[in-house]
């Protein structure tokens, strides 16, 4: 007989399975990427009706299969609901669940990984800063944790500390004299630089903890965009949609 076993993970999505059931992906801190599958869930008296919606955060009593699980229940701590009570932050809490979905290798546990959905997706319930910069250090952050992090703290191509630029072939920022050979750059300030180092080497609880200036936001934006873009090549439909609202 298979055991039950408990997991803390945050909901990165919730698909209807049949007439009643849900099929969930689930990021947990044990196990990483799993795939859940709720029966009953989508039935009026079901107690997995407010348990199995996406962004939901506690601990979640499974029953193991040889490629999926079972929901047995669940002890939610957080549903972040001013995320899902407001368009913009459906939006962007979807998409953020999509990139995870996408990037997360099923079975592979990431506590830093999940810390920064959830810390993520309060930044988004609290509207400290704005949603665009949000996303920005989200896709930069992620990208360092998946092992793709900018060469930011000395040039990427000869390793001289002091950087000017963004080098897309480069995968990160060069000095002036490697400036002087490189392709078409994007010159940013140190104000910008600064930033970049910041929220690669910091931890994610003081990530989204700043504001900046238009003119260091405009090419802060510029470069995390081109940057997520050149590793990240799919499309999400939550993109699109936000897009559309815009």
């Amino acid at each position: 007989m298979r055991d039950k076993i408990e997991l803390t993970g945050i909901v990165l999505s919730s698909t209807l399975v049949g007439d009643y059931d849900k099929r969930l992906v689930i990021l947990t801190k044990e196990r990483g990427k799993i795939t859940v599958f709720a029966r009953g869930a989508r039935k009026p008296n079901s107690p997995f009706l407010g348990i199995s919606e996406p962004f939901n955060f506690g601990t979640f009593t499974l029953l193991e299969g040889f490629d999926a699980y079972r929901l047995l229940g669940a002890d939610v701590k957080e549903y972040f609901l001013d995320v899902k009570n407001d368009i913009d932050g459906i939006c962007y809490g979807t998409y953020f669940c999509d990139v995870l979905e996408y990037l997360c290798v099923e079975g592979v546990g990431d506590v830093n990984i999940l810390n920064l959905l959830y810390v993520t997706l309060k930044a988004l319930m609290k509207k400290e800063i704005p949603n665009p910069l949000v996303r920005r250090i989200f896709e930069l952050k992620v990208l360092a944790f998946d092992g793709e992090a900018m060469a930011a703290f000395s040039c990427a191509n000869c390793g001289r500390e002091k950087v000017i630029a963004f080098y897309t072939a480069a995968n990160g920022l060069l000095c002036e004299d490697c400036v002087r050979k490189a392709g078409k750059v994007e010159m940013l300030s140190q104000s910008t630089i600064y930033t970049i180092q910041y929220v690669i080497s910091e931890t994610v609880n003081k990530i989204y903890t700043f504001h900046l200036s238009e003119e260091v936001w405009q090419e802060f934006d510029k470069v995390v965009g081109m940057y997520f873009s050149h590793h990240v090549q799919k499309k999400f439909k939550s993109l699109e949609i936000l897009a559309s609202l815009s």
